[in-house]
């Protein structure tokens, strides 16, 4: 294979910034920065003393309604029975039925601000959007905060990022095969523009296994451009040129053969050529180009 090898920072497939939603303080954090998180796990607990009066508060104005629907549908049911009876006038009835379905839509609206001081309470405690890992706490517990103050960063999954220039660009491709030290992976995002004062291309570069990489850590990766399979490999010094071409050299039966050769991929200091020459032939290294081939020679593998 024949690649051009970067630098890159490993970075969360997808991150994610939480915000505080309602005004409060810090009462807890959960699971330690760089630690696992699980989806629904409360990162960050706040104390709103606001949120709990209201929610206080509407819980006792719907008390409050329900026992006024209660006593005004009672005296309807009673006002019933004696209108059947003669002793009441149906007029009477009519304010009774009214009183009581007035107190019902008065019980129906405190139940809906008190879900709805529910909702306030619950965005109190800001939780985990997914299964992931905590990268940052961004405030400590005591620290006042209000609505939209960043409290965490949260991500899921790795990638790696690297940044090229327009010249290298040319040689990456989305697909493009990509080899670490941690396995193979390959290119799944090119950015669209340049950025920054060295206009420096972002590149991503999804992996096949990332359980051993942490978020903020570099290394190497090599960004394959050209690659052959099941190629005859030779060492770049074993390559002669000259007026007639490329060529090695093969040692067979105490003496030097030319080879005419084509060279094609470069990596490592090794160059695939073709033909493919036998799996058991032996080159010569070094000035190849200044050797004479009617000498006998002793050959010695390394």
């Amino acid at each position: 294979m024949q690649g051009r090898t970067h630098l890159a920072e490993v970075v969360p497939a997808r991150s994610v910034r939480l915000l505080a939603q309602v005004p409060g303080t810090v009462r807890t954090l959960g699971p330690v920065e760089g630690a696992a998180m699980e989806a629904g796990e409360v990162l960050v607990r706040l104390a709103a003393p606001d949120v709990s009066a209201r929610g206080a508060r509407v819980r006792s104005e719907r008390r409050r309604a329900e026992k006024e629907r209660d006593f005004a549908c009672s005296t309807r049911d009673t006002d019933r029975a004696l209108v059947v009876s003669g002793d009441l006038p149906s007029v009477q009835l009519e304010r009774s039925e009214r009183a009581c379905a007035v107190a019902s839509e008065a019980v129906d609206a405190a139940r809906a601000a008190e879900r709805e001081a529910a909702v306030a309470s619950d965005r109190s405690s800001e939780r985990a959007p997914f299964d992931g890992v905590v990268l940052a706490y961004l405030v400590d517990p005591g620290q006042t905060v209000m609505p939209g103050t960043p409290l965490a960063d949260v991500g899921e999954g790795v990638e790696l990022k690297l940044r090229v220039v327009a010249d290298d660009l040319h040689d990456v491709q989305l697909g493009s095969p990509v080899h670490t030290d941690f396995g193979v992976g390959a290119v799944v995002e090119i950015a669209p523009r340049a950025q920054g004062p060295a206009r420096l291309f972002e590149v991503r570069i999804g992996l096949e296994s990332s359980l051993a990489l942490r978020v903020g850590e570099t290394l190497e990766v090599t960004v394959v451009s050209q690659s052959v399979s099941n190629a005859t490999a030779v060492p770049e010094s074993a390559l002669g040129e000259d007026a007639s071409g490329t060529f090695v050299l093969v040692e067979r039966e105490g003496s030097l053969e030319r080879v005419e050769v084509h060279p094609t991929v470069r990596s490592g200091g090794w160059v695939a050529v073709e033909p493919d020459l036998p799996a058991d032939a032996r080159v010569a290294t070094g000035p190849v180009a200044s050797f004479d081939v009617g000498l006998p020679v002793l050959a010695v593998s390394r």
